[in-house]
């Protein structure tokens, strides 16, 4: 599987991409240029600079989700199923394309994923 630096990530407005992973000193990772106006060079800036926290976030969110107790609920109330579906499949077409992994449809779980047992 790919492997990514360590977020949080920060960009200045030079350009310079920075890890400051929790417990290391910061680190250049690299720089980027973009040839359009000063605001959305900030916003992609800040898009960039948040996608390490975004991607954990999400596969958190992936983990709680696909739990059994927390499916079920979801699966039993109308209102939430089909919209939640949609959105649970893009988040896993998303980790996907972040991670290399491939998790399976939701409702169901990745069953090698042990991080909420115990």
């Amino acid at each position: 599987m790919p492997r990514y630096t360590p977020g949080p990530w920060r960009m200045n407005t030079s350009g310079e991409l920075w890890s400051y992973a929790r417990g290391n000193a910061p680190a250049q990772i690299g720089s980027m240029s973009w040839s359009c106006d000063a605001l959305e060079r900030q916003g992609n800036a800040q898009m960039v600079a948040a996608s390490a926290d975004l991607c954990e976030c999400l596969d958190e969110v992936m983990l709680l989700i696909s739990q059994p107790e927390v499916a079920d609920a979801i699966l039993d109330c109308d209102r939430l199923k089909t919209r939640a579906q949609l959105i649970l499949e893009t988040a896993r077409t998303v980790l996907a394309e972040a991670t290399g992994r491939d998790l399976p449809e939701w409702p169901g779980r990745d069953e090698t994923d042990t991080r909420l047992e115990g």
